[in-house]
C-alpha cells in the first residue's frame, strides 16, 4: 500500500472515531483490511447509521457477524474470570495489561475493543507456583522456544515480570526506570472479568501506554485510542500525578508523540501545558519525523530511531543497535520461526536491512530536496 493512501486511510479512521464522517464510505477494500488490521473496525462501527452500514462493502460484510463477536468476546471475558479466578486462590497477583482492562476501564460496551492474548504481569518470586497454576489447574502449556507463552487452543497467556520486553532487548532498561513494581505500588482492587483484580493508577499506566505504542511505532491506532479514551476518562484531573509520572519514568519522548497525536486527531483533551511541559529537545531530522508522524503516516523502524535517541550516551546507543540488529539466542530463534535458527535469523535480517537501508536513502533524499 502506497504511503499516501495510508495516510488518507488514518485520516478517514481519525474523523470516524470522532464521529465526524458523514460522506459516502469508501468502497475499496483496502481500506476496510486496513481498519480491521488496526483493531478499531468494532470502535467505528459502533459509531455508523444503519444507512451508513448499508454502504459497507458486501466483502467485508460477509465476513463481519457482529452475534458471532460478541460470543467471542464474552469467551474471552469468561476465560480472562476464570484464570483470575485460579491465580486469586492461590495468592498470586498480577496485573492485567491492556487487553480487558482496557476493554471495561475504557470502552462501552466492552466488546468494541478487540485484542488477542492476556497479558500478565506478575512479581518473578511468583514465576513457579504461577506456571503451576496455569499448567495443573488450568491446562495452559508453553509451546516450544516461547517459555513466557502459555496457549491452550487459541487462547494465549504473555507472561511478564517486566513490563517492558527487557527481557528482549536489554538496552531497553536504559529508557526508563519503569519497572514492574511501579505497577503494583500504584495499583489499586477492583473487578476485572467478574472477579478480584489490581487496577493501575493513571499515573503509571498512561506513560506506560505511551511507552507501548511507541514500542511499535504507533502502526496500531487502537493503541492510540486507549490513550485518547484514558485521557478523557481522567476529566481534567490527575494530570499533575500523570505528569510526575512521566517525569520520574523519563518517557517525556513517547508521551509528546502520543499525547500530540491523540490531542490532534482524536480531540483527547490533553492540556496544553503538559504537552509544553515534556516536550522534548528534537534536531532537524527528529523535528521532521515528528511532522510526518503527526500527518497520519505509520514511518517504519521509527521506534528503533527514536529509542536510539533516548539512550543516556554514546556508547549506550551503539549497545542498543548492536542488540537491536543481533539479539539474544533465544530472541534470534522466535524470530527465525523454525528450521534452521542461524540460516532462517540472517535471511530475515539480511531483508530487513535491505529494507531499512532503501527507506533511509529516500528519506534523505527527500530531506536534501527539502
Amino acid at each position: 500500500m502506497k504511503i499516501s493512501q495510508q495516510k488518507q486511510f488514518r485520516q478517514f479512521y481519525c474523523q470516524m472515531l470522532r464521529g465526524e464522517w458523514e460522506g459516502i464510505l469508501p468502497q475499496d477494500l483496502n481500506f476496510w483490511y486496513m481498519l480491521r488490521s488496526e483493531g478499531i473496525f468494532f470502535c467505528v462501527w459502533q459509531k455508523f447509521s444503519s444507512t451508513q452500514r448499508q454502504q459497507i462493502p458486501v466483502e467485508i460484510m460477509a465476513g463481519m457477524d457482529e452475534r458471532m463477536h460478541e460470543a467471542s468476546a464474552l469467551r474471552m471475558k469468561h476465560s480472562l474470570g476464570h484464570i483470575l479466578r485460579e491465580l486469586n486462590a492461590a495468592q498470586i497477583p498480577v496485573i492485567c495489561m491492556r487487553g480487558q482492562a482496557m476493554a471495561e476501564a475504557l470502552y462501552e460496551p466492552s466488546s468494541m475493543r478487540v485484542f488477542t492474548d492476556f497479558d500478565l504481569l506478575y512479581d518473578e518470586k511468583d514465576s513457579l507456583m504461577l506456571k503451576q497454576v496455569l499448567g495443573t489447574r488450568l491446562m495452559y502449556a508453553p509451546p516450544e522456544k516461547f517459555p513466557s507463552m502459555f496457549k491452550k487452543g487459541d487462547l494465549v497467556i504473555d507472561l511478564h515480570t517486566d513490563p517492558l520486553g527487557i527481557e528482549r532487548i536489554q538496552s531497553w532498561a536504559h529508557l526508563t526506570p519503569l519497572r514492574a513494581p511501579d505497577f503494583f505500588k500504584y495499583a489499586s482492587e477492583g473487578m476485572l472479568a467478574g472477579e478480584k483484580a489490581l487496577h493501575v493508577h493513571p499515573r503509571v499506566n498512561l506513560p506506560y501506554l505511551c511507552f507501548h505504542a511507541m514500542k511499535h511505532s504507533f502502526d496500531r491506532l487502537i493503541w492510540l485510542y486507549d490513550i485518547a479514551l484514558l485521557a478523557e476518562s481522567m476529566e481534567g484531573e490527575g494530570w499533575d500525578e500523570v505528569l510526575q509520572g512521566i517525569r520520574e519514568y523519563k518517557l517525556e519522548r513517547p508521551c509528546f508523540y502520543a499525547l500530540s497525536y491523540v490531542h490532534k486527531h482524536l480531540n483527547a483533551p490533553i492540556p496544553d501545558a503538559v504537552l509544553n511541559e515534556i516536550c522534548p529537545d528534537m534536531g532537524w531530522v527528529e523535528r521532521r519525523l515528528f511532522v510526518r508522524h503527526l500527518k497520519f503516516e505509520v514511518i517504519p523502524y521509527l521506534a528503533e530511531r527514536l529509542f536510539a535517541r533516548m539512550q543516556p550516551d554514546l556508547q549506550h546507543r551503539l549497545a542498543f543497535w548492536k542488540e537491536t540488529i543481533y539479539p539474544s539466542a533465544e530472541v534470534r530463534a522466535q524470530i527465525a520461526g523454525g528450521g534452521c535458527v542461524k540460516c532462517s535469523f540472517i535471511r530475515t535480517r539480511i531483508k530487513q536491512i535491505s529494507r531499512a537501508t532503501m527507506l533511509f536513502l529516500r528519506e534523505t533524499f527527500l530531506l536534501i530536496r527539502g
